[in-house]
């Protein structure tokens, strides 16, 4: 099963500029790049709250 990245492009630009690097994601984050997608944009901004502030809770300060 390969885990690479694609992502939709909705528009091509004319000039030619720097691309990132495709990331290889596990299957696990596969699954959760795939249930984050399909929340609605007021879910998504929830769980972006959550997430980050779980990130500053571990982190020190």
């Amino acid at each position: 099963m390969s885990t690479d990245v694609r992502e939709a492009v909705g528009e091509q630009l004319a000039e030619r500029v720097a691309q990132p690097q495709p990331e290889w994601v596990t299957p696990e984050e596969r699954l959760l790049l795939r249930f984050y997608r399909q929340l609605d944009h007021a879910e998504q901004a929830f769980m972006r709250r959550a997430i980050e502030a779980m990130v500053r809770q571990d982190s020190p300060t």
